[in-house]
C-alpha cells in the first residue's frame, strides 16, 4: 500500500512497510513518536517537488475541489502501478480511481497514518527542512486566500450583472 501525502513543497508517496500496524488504529500514533519508529512504518517511495508557487496553487486549489492536477496524475501513473493508494480525501480518491484506475482507500486508519506522517514529515523526506516548510505553507495559504477572494469577487460581479440584465430599469 502507498500513501499519498500533499505538502506545500510537492507530493510525496510513502510505502507502508507493515500494514498489520494499521489494524490497531488506536496504537498507530505511538508508531510515529520518533523518526526511527516512523521509518519502520513508512518509507518515502517518491517525491514530486513543485516547480513554483503557481504550480503549488493550482494543485492545492484542485485538491480542495477533490480533483487531481495534471502533475499529480503524471506522478501517480509513474509510481502507483498495482498498488492500493491511501488518500486523505475520499472525493480525491474517487477521482483518482475514475481517471487513473488506481484503487484508493480512505478510512480512520489512513487518517491516523496521515497524522503520523505529518508529525514526522521533515524526518521522512530528506532535504525538506522545518524552516523551509513554514514559509512554503504561509505563502501557499496566502496565495489560496487571494485566489478564493478573487473567485468570490468575480462571482459577485457576475451575479450583479445578471440582475441588471434581468431588471434594466433599476440599473
Amino acid at each position: 500500500m502507498l500513501v499519498l501525502f500533499e505538502t506545500p513543497a510537492g507530493f510525496a508517496l510513502f510505502k507502508v512497510l507493515d500494514e498489520r500496524k494499521l489494524s490497531k488504529v488506536e496504537d498507530l500514533w505511538n508508531e510515529f513518536s520518533s523518526a526511527e519508529t516512523a521509518r519502520q512504518i513508512v518509507k518515502l517511495k517518491a517525491f514530486s517537488k513543485f516547480e513554483n508557487t503557481s504550480e503549488a496553487l493550482e494543485a492545492a486549489s484542485l485538491l480542495i475541489e477533490g480533483k487531481a492536477s495534471k502533475g499529480l496524475r503524471k506522478f501517480l501513473r509513474a509510481h502507483c502501478e498495482n498498488e492500493i493508494l491511501a488518500v486523505a480525501d475520499s472525493k480525491l480518491g474517487n477521482a483518482i480511481k475514475e481517471k487513473l484506475k488506481i484503487d484508493c482507500i480512505h478510512n480512520n486508519a489512513v487518517m491516523e497514518l496521515m497524522r503520523g506522517v505529518r508529525h514526522q514529515l521533515t524526518e521522512l523526506i530528506a532535504g525538506l527542512a522545518v524552516q523551509d516548510m513554514a514559509p512554503m505553507s504561509l505563502g501557499l495559504s496566502h496565495s489560496l486566500s487571494r485566489y478564493k477572494l478573487k473567485f468570490s469577487a468575480e462571482k459577485i460581479q457576475q451575479q450583479h450583472r445578471a440582475k441588471r440584465l434581468q431588471n434594466p430599469q433599476r440599473a
